[in-house]
């Protein structure tokens, strides 16, 4: 026989099953933890938001590939213990150590956020010293993006852009046959300039092929209890555990600052109404998960579906549940019949994603167009039925004005809502609003100053507005809508609002206009001794503490506005 044809009739080389490590990054900036790592406590650490990508592409490759030892390196759960390391390298070491007590031959890094980068890059490098002959990959929304970028780097052999499922289940089956793997959507730096226009990774477009998520892959007890929704009031505080859940992919509005349709796309995928439900039970039973928080892009898209999912997620009869919506509802999709089917699955905060409160801004600049008097309707609605009322809104979108930043934070202030957050706009790359950005000069080339941005900061200024005074301008709308306004001191509903503030000054003990609507609250229920005490603790605030001091020298003229405490001429100072 001759040689060729007995090689070809060969069965094909047994391959060993690749171990592999996923790497969580935390949302902060990496100068952040650099500059003061001893304030990464149990109160500045960012919110724990368990990984569901990390957790799906394990349980999927898991079940369609040939894979040894799976762990994470979970740098957002560990933070804190950054402080108890010699140095940052030490800490990306001794984190990857401990959840890789082997060897792993992929290492494969989530980059969601930009923000996230430098860290990433950090804990790739350390990473791929500790095992040189590792492949790194990196995927997640930010990856998608900057994978032209990101393969500049050395250390990073691929990109995955899109959902990483299918094709990190591919490439596990033909590694490490071929160094130069030809799957859709994965980039390596031999292919990534191929003058062709970048494709993103096949969809998976039946869902329930996805297995549950992994959730032995990670701490589940401490990701379970951390605590999804801030700011509910003190009364609101409960031993609840909770985990997000995703019962869709994909989102067809065209709003300009969103980035996430370069991974799921434009297009509505679901998960059968079964599938979810059998994934809510298995939470439950098995880890006694009683408020589930949807990660989906948009929740509420299809309506007869989601009100038979929500009627049958209330047959479960599981006690005590409750949904909670951080990502935001979208305003034009709901209606009575849809918000009483959320309020029957214990919906008792809803967050609604309103942005701007000019009809300019929603029409022209971000295209989202939120029906504003709607809004006013739906939040009224809420409140009505004693769910408490929590609105997004952002200001400094590209090309926005002074004054309809003004009109939105007017708007926010007529709203009557519980709360209303103000947040900045932050060029997500491969949205339309970063290359908006981008094309006013606001950042070019290897400047990547608005990587450091984050919904609460701006490291850029722009023509209409520059970052100190913007981030002046939320700070304020903060204080005018929800103390000198609050709706619920307006209408003297003292017992709730006071919930609010005790939750706000046991967390920033120095914040002062918190003080000062507590006071309003236990004067207005007639609470002497309270009120005697808190009149004593804004008098020694203002005294003693820097930061108190700092907020009256800032913002005095919105405190006496409050009308809680009489400062003479000069006293603010």
């Amino acid at each position: 026989m001759p040689r060729d044809n007995f090689m070809f009739t060969m069965p094909p080389p047994t391959r060993k099953k690749p171990n592999i490590l996923f790497v969580n990054l935390p949302n902060v900036a990496l100068e952040d933890i650099e500059t003061q790592p001893s304030a990464f406590d149990s109160f500045h650490v960012p919110k724990l938001y368990l990984p569901l990508g990390i957790l799906y592409l394990s349980s999927y490759i898991k079940k369609y590939s040939h894979v040894g030892r799976v762990g994470m390196a979970d740098y957002a759960l560990h933070l804190g213990r950054i402080r108890d390391s010699r140095s940052m390298n030490d800490f990306i070491a001794e984190v990857a150590k401990e959840a890789a007590d082997y060897k792993p031959e992929m290492i494969l890094v989530s980059l969601l956020f930009s923000i996230s980068k430098d860290f990433g890059l950090r804990a790739i490098r350390v990473l791929s010293q500790l095992w040189p002959d590792a492949t790194v990959l990196v995927g997640g929304t930010h990856a998608t993006n900057d994978f032209v970028g990101l393969l500049d780097n050395e250390d990073i052999d691929y990109v995955v852009r899109g959902e990483g499922e299918k094709p990190l289940s591919e490439f596990i089956r033909r590694h490490p046959i071929s160094r130069d793997i030809d799957i859709p959507g994965v980039y390596s730096r031999k292919n990534r300039s191929s003058g062709k226009p970048p494709e993103t990774a096949e969809f998976i477009q039946n869902l329930d092929k996805i297995p549950f998520p992994d959730w032995d892959l990670v701490d589940i007890q401490t990701y379970t209890q951390a605590r999804y929704v801030a700011l509910t009031g003190r009364e609101a505080r409960k031993n609840t555990l909770s985990s997000p859940i995703l019962t869709s992919r994909g989102c067809p509005y065209l709003c300009t600052y969103c980035s996430q349709h370069t991974v799921h796309g434009r297009r509505m995928r679901y998960r059968s109404i079964k599938n979810v439900l059998s994934e809510i039970k298995v939470l439950n039973s098995r880890f006694h998960v009683t408020t589930f928080v949807p990660n989906d892009d948009l929740f509420i898209s299809a309506k007869k579906r989601d009100i038979e999912l929500l009627s049958r997620i209330r047959k479960l009869g599981i006690p005590e549940i409750e949904f909670q919506f951080p990502n935001g509802l979208h305003i034009n999709s709901l209606d009575p019949e849809i918000m009483e089917a959320l309020i029957d699955v214990g919906t008792k905060i809803v967050h609604l994603a309103v942005e701007s409160g000019s009809e300019h801004v929603q029409k022209k600049l971000i295209k989202k167009n939120v029906d504003l008097n709607k809004a006013e309707e739906v939040v009224s609605y809420f409140r009505k039925k004693e769910v408490f009322v929590r609105c997004y809104f952002i200001l400094g979108f590209p090309d926005e004005t002074r004054l309809q930043m003004r009109q939105t934070i007017d708007y926010a202030k007529g709203l009557g809502a519980d709360w209303c957050d103000f947040f900045l706009a932050v060029p997500l790359i491969g949205s339309e609003m970063y290359d908006r950005f981008a094309e006013k000069g606001c950042f070019s080339g290897k400047n990547e100053k608005w990587s450091k941005s984050h919904v609460m900061d701006r490291c850029f200024d722009t023509e209409e507005i520059t970052a100190e005074e913007i981030k002046e301008l939320a700070y304020r709308a903060n204080l005018e809508c929800n103390f000198v306004g609050n709706i619920n001191l307006k209408t003297g509903n003292f017992r709730k609002a006071a919930s609010l503030f005790e939750d706000i000054a046991e967390r920033y003990p120095f914040h002062l206009f918190a003080w000062c609507a507590l006071l309003k609250c236990y004067k207005g229920m007639k609470e002497d001794t309270k009120t005697t005490e808190v009149e004593a603790q804004i008098k020694a605030l203002i005294e003693a503490d820097s930061l108190s001091k700092e907020m009256c020298r800032k913002h005095g003229d919105l405190m006496e506005k409050m009308d809680c405490v009489s400062f003479g001429k000069g006293s603010l100072l």
